[in-house]
């Protein structure tokens, strides 16, 4: 969901490898662009979700994460999973 590319995992990161990955660098970067439009995106895909519409939460998040810079970022992050 985070980026154009996906990486077929057999498995999902942990809560761990997350935390480490929205600490670092990229994760705060990509943080910001998610708030850009005042954390508008962010909660109407966290609504979609706990309804259970996976494809509101992508459509919600999908203008933030449409740049060139929010795709360099989330392919950096899913490099190191």
């Amino acid at each position: 969901m985070l980026g154009r590319s996906q990486k077929i995992s057999n498995s999902s990161p942990s809560p761990e490898q997350v935390r480490k990955l929205l600490t670092g660098p990229e994760g705060q970067a990509l943080i910001q662009l998610l708030q850009a439009d005042g954390g508008a995106g962010i909660r109407a895909a966290s609504a979609a979700i706990q309804s259970g519409d996976m494809e509101g939460a992508k459509a919600a998040l999908s203008p933030l994460l449409a740049g060139t810079e929010a795709e360099n970022l989330t392919k950096k992050l899913e490099e190191q999973l």
